[in-house]
């Protein structure tokens, strides 16, 4: 859903870990099997494998096509959000999160960079973008919260999109982590921006090597 793009990431020391809510689903990122098996064999864990074939298959679908996106960007971790229960399709929002080096030139790890990147309105944008500097417990970050159109994809529904992303730059690693939290249904805009100032305050670098 989120169509930001990442670059072509590097093998890193560390990964990303956060607290989310219990209807999170992380999307088997890592696992080499292709993206339409994967979608069938959480569908089977999730639903139960005797569940109604529509509904193993719609499911299978909305995990086949996040993990696809999810690689297609270089999302380090990502997850879809159910509510209230994983009876619910689509899922309510995304939850995604990237790593971007120093040696990247196209992504320093500023949070200048970030603020300029992230705080400018485009062409896109549908109101002002709320830009807040603040501490998390993973380092010094910026706030955005911000609604904007999608890319034109050639679908005929195309929905306006609402993040929070937050730019974090841990002391630890030489890197900048952007966390992002994203939905298209505004009825439930404001659990969701409460959401995922939680989510962004249990934000945690693991080092691999430690």
């Amino acid at each position: 859903m989120n169509k930001g793009n990442a670059s072509e990431e590097r093998t890193s020391d560390w990964e990303p870990e956060l607290k989310v809510p219990p209807t999170t689903l992380w999307l088997p990122l890592g696992n080499d099997l292709p993206a339409k098996e994967l979608g069938k064999r959480a569908a089977a864990n999730i639903l139960g494998g005797d569940a109604q074939k529509d509904r193993l298959e719609k499911f299978a679908r909305v995990i086949t096509d996040g993990t696809t996106d999810c690689r297609r960007r270089g999302v380090k971790l990502g997850g879809l959000l159910f509510y209230p229960d994983y009876n619910r399709l689509p899922p309510i929002a995304n939850i995604d999160v990237f790593g971007y080096y120093s040696t990247d030139p196209e992504r320093p790890t500023s949070l200048e960079f970030y603020r300029e990147l992230y705080g400018t309105p485009t062409e896109r944008s549908i109101g002002p973008i709320e830009v807040t500097d603040l501490q998390l417990p993973a380092g010094p970050a910026v706030r955005f919260h911000q609604r904007y159109w999608p890319k034109p994809s050639g679908d005929p529904i195309v929905h306006e999109w609402e993040e929070v992303r937050f730019a974090v730059v841990p002391p630890q690693i030489d890197a900048a982590v952007v966390l992002n939290v994203g939905w298209v249904e505004p009825q439930f805009s404001q659990a969701l921006i409460n959401m995922a100032d939680a989510i962004a305050q249990t934000l945690e670098i693991k080092l691999l090597d430690a």
